[in-house]
């Protein structure tokens, strides 16, 4: 049975400039694995858009990878 091969990452946080090593099988999932310990993620609610579209925080739209180095 074969292993999936893994990398460590090295993945830093832009505002900080600190890094985390993380040994992973993706790009994708070193990123998460550091995004877990920094957010929570739930899907907003109706109350929650109301409030934020009314202090002017936009709605983002998520882009792959390949999509957004185009």
């Amino acid at each position: 049975m074969s292993k999936t091969p893994t990398r460590i990452y090295a993945v830093k946080r832009q505002s900080s400039g600190t890094t985390r090593l993380v040994r992973a099988t993706s790009q994708a999932q070193a990123l998460r694995h550091v995004a877990l310990d920094e957010y929570d993620v739930d899907v907003a609610s109706q109350d929650q858009l109301v409030n934020a579209l009314g202090v002017g925080i936009a709605v983002e739209t998520a882009t792959t990878v390949e999509a957004a180095s185009v």
